[in-house]
Order: structure tokens, then C-alpha cells, then sequence
């Protein structure tokens, strides 16, 4: 993963270098390379997060999915996105009513999906339902909810010239709250303990390795935070995440991440390792 961002950030470091040669032409970022400029917003054609939750409720309660055939859109603003390796293959995106994950099949997105970017999506083709009961926007994949391709998501997402993080809604985390209206959402835990203090927060699962935590063979290791039962409440963390080195302190910390859920269990997804405060 950590080549992957070498990578790109030459390329960025690249594009900035052509934009102060008098030779190129400042970007236009209202018209950028990438996603489906042609798509118009339609005040009239607009839903929200919360519509499109309560329309399809049944296919995400059953983790199934549902084609949407009516011609709606989207106007949503990225609160999560791949750029600290822990979030894969998907974006969350946020509106005043609530929050949703989209399944992109591909990587390296958060160069034009940043945090705080706008963006406006055409919902009419694109599959919703529930993966583990949480609500993802994507494509159908062996009869399931799953990840849309990349060619598929340009057609459908125009980004907007808006770009701003004040406007993102984090909540302060309460493993009581409404997890069907929730999840989803960025949060915010305040000065909370993390399971397994001192071993990094998620190295490669080796049988037998002495530890509590709950590795597993998919690439993630779980943690429990503030000695709640994991079946409950859990920190969630890829073993490809960028700060999966990053080692446990027996101190409390403040996180902030993304509250996804499985079935009735929160998993807490940290986007970088800047959402870990000591």
C-alpha cells in the first residue's frame, strides 16, 4: 500500500509542477478528468440518503439488493475514502440525513474523492441493499449487494466544484445508538482503550500468536474497545492499512472512523492513521 501512495504522490508532485509552468493551463476543477460532467443536477430528481434507506429498507434489512429504476440522484459529500489502506474498495459519503457506503471496484480513488469533496450521483441502474444489513450503494455480484466497476461509477458520479470538510457531521459514538440510523456515519470515541495494548494494531494473523484479539484469515484484525464484547462493539483494521504497525498504548486515545456494522455489531473503521489521537 505504501507504494501505491509513493506512486501517487509523484504523479500529484507532477501535476503540480506542470501547474506553475507557464507553459500549462491551470486545472479547471469545474470540469475535472474524471467521473461524468454531462450528468445535470435536477432539483426535481434529488433524494436523500434517508429516501433512498426507507425505499429500500426491506432489501437491506434481508442483505439483499434492489435495482433502482427510477431516474433519481444523488448530492452527497465523501467522508471516507481508501487513502490510509484500511478502507477498501469503497467510499462513504454522507448528506444531512445520513450515511452510506459505496462499493467501487477499484483502488487509489481518494485523489478525486477526497474528504470533503461533493459529489452527485446518478442513482438510475445502480443497485442498493444491505451487506451484513449495512446499506451499500454498488452493483449486483453473485446475487448479492457488491462492488459496481470503475467504468460503471464514472458514468454515474459527476464531482461537484464544492470542497469542504466543516460541513461533515461527526457524531460522538454511543454504542447505543440507533445502529439502522447510524451506521454509516463518521464518529468520533473519546478517550477510550484499545485491546491489546502494546502489540501492533494489526500485524499479519499467524496461528497461535498470543493475543485476545480476533485475527482472522481475510486480511483484518479485530480489537475491542473499552472492554466491550466484540460482538457488540469492535475496532476493525486490514492488515494492509498503512498504520498497521502502529502500536496499542495502554493510554486512552481519541478515534475517529467510519461506524459500519455487521449484522447488529459496530465495526469501527479508522480512515488514516490521523484518526488516531494519543
Amino acid at each position: 500500500m505504501k507504494t501505491r501512495h509513493i506512486f501517487l504522490t509523484i504523479i500529484a508532485a507532477l501535476a503540480m509542477t506542470s501547474c506553475f509552468d507557464s507553459d500549462w493551463d491551470a486545472p479547471d476543477m469545474t470540469n475535472p478528468p474524471y467521473g461524468n460532467n454531462s450528468i445535470a443536477q435536477d432539483e426535481a430528481k434529488l433524494v436523500t440518503i434517508a429516501d433512498l434507506k426507507t425505499q429500500y429498507s426491506a432489501a437491506i434489512a434481508n442483505s439483499s439488493f434492489q435495482r433502482i429504476t427510477d431516474d433519481k440522484q444523488l448530492r452527497c459529500t465523501v467522508i471516507g475514502n481508501d487513502i490510509g489502506g484500511n478502507i477498501y474498495k469503497q467510499i462513504i459519503v454522507q448528506d444531512a440525513t445520513g450515511a452510506l457506503v459505496v462499493g467501487i471496484n477499484g483502488t487509489g480513488l481518494f485523489p478525486f474523492l477526497s474528504v470533503g469533496q461533493q459529489i452527485l450521483i446518478d442513482l438510475k441502474d445502480l443497485c442498493i441493499g444491505g451487506y451484513g444489513q449495512q446499506p451499500q450503494l454498488g452493483d449486483e455480484y453473485n446475487g448479492s449487494i457488491g462492488r459496481m466497476s470503475t467504468e460503471k461509477w464514472e458514468e454515474h458520479v459527476k464531482i461537484l466544484p464544492t470542497h469542504d470538510q466543516s460541513q461533515i457531521d461527526t457524531l460522538d459514538f454511543d454504542v447505543n445508538m440507533d445502529i439502522d440510523r447510524f451506521c454509516g456515519h463518521l464518529v468520533r470515541l473519546t478517550n477510550v482503550y484499545i485491546g491489546d495494548a502494546g502489540y501492533p494494531i494489526a500485524p499479519e494473523y499467524q496461528a497461535g500468536t498470543p493475543l485476545t484479539y480476533n485475527g482472522s484469515t481475510n486480511g483484518y484484525v479485530h480489537h475491542s474497545i473499552n472492554n466491550q464484547s466484540m460482538s457488540k462493539l469492535l475496532l476493525r483494521t486490514s492488515t494492509y492499512a498503512d498504520f498497521a504497525s502502529w502500536v496499542i498504548p495502554a493510554t486512552p486515545v481519541t478515534l475517529y472512523g467510519i461506524a459500519t456494522r455487521y449484522r447488529n455489531t459496530w465495526q469501527i473503521l479508522i480512515r488514516a492513521e490521523e484518526d488516531i489521537k494519543e
